[in-house]
Parts: structure tokens; sequence; C-alpha cells
């Protein structure tokens, strides 16, 4: 079994596991109960399909720490310090969804590592649904901040 490489070591080209979810009608109602959203559209089937997944739940799941791989050695943190998002086609409740993560960039500035990942969420038929650019720095519990 190959050793698990710290997120804040990858190296660009280098890709994250990717996770896999499905979106049930139960986990959407109960994130639109968690953040009071109540527009039909993400709770009624219409004439385009089955209810739209709300945005929200679907950038929370697309965080890299949702991947399997996602690991940092002990005394290592990562700050989520901004993101570019697209959102792309409408994901439907009850889909599977796939995302995928490549570091895009890696840089570091004010003596910290930063890293930029080109984060791609698709559905089980392969349409894009969204495409995230996430900056995150990792910083260390050792160095001075």
């Amino acid at each position: 079994m190959a050793e698990k490489k710290s997120t804040n070591l990858l190296e660009v080209g280098e890709e994250m596991a990717p996770f896999e979810f499905t979106v049930s009608p139960e986990l959407n109602q109960q994130y639109l109960y968690a953040v009071e959203e109540f527009h039909p559209r993400y709770w009624d089937k219409s004439e385009l399909g089955a209810p739209i997944v709300h945005p929200s739940l679907l950038l929370n799941f697309s965080n890299r720490t949702r991947s399997p791989s996602f690991y940092l050695e002990p005394g290592w943190a990562v700050i989520h310090a901004q993101e570019v998002a697209e959102f792309i086609n409408p994901a439907r409740v009850g889909s599977k969804f796939r995302v995928t993560w490549k570091i895009e960039n890696v840089y570091e500035k004010r003596g910290r590592t930063w890293s930029v990942a080109d984060t791609l969420v698709t559905d089980e038929e392969g349409r894009e649904i969204l495409r995230r650019k996430i900056y995150s720095a990792f910083i260390h519990s050792d160095k001075k901040q």
C-alpha cells in the first residue's frame, strides 16, 4: 500500500482521490430545512425533472476535505482562503455525483504554502455541474504566524 501524502505536499498536476455521493430526497430536504430554504424548485418535480439540489449542498460536498485521500500531518492546518465557483448545469435530486480535484498551482506567499485546486463536480451521465477553483493556505503550528 502506498504511503499517504500530506495534502500540503501535493504538487502541480497531482490529483486527489475522487469522492462520489448521491443526493437522496431525504438528504436534500434535511439540508433545505437546515438553511430554511423553501423555494419550490428545490422541493417539487417539474416538467424538467426531479427537484434541484441546493447549490450550497454541492459546495459543501465538494470541499477538498471530502476527498478520501485528504490528509494532513499532525500540526498542519488548511485555510480555505478564496474560491471562484461556476454552476454549469442544474443538479437533480436522486442523482449520483463525482467530485475530482487536480492541483493547478502551488506557490509561496508570506511564508506560507498556497495551493489552487481545480475542482469539478459531474453527474452520473458525465454532465458538468459545478467547476471551482479552491485557493488554500497551509499553516503549521510550529511557525510564527
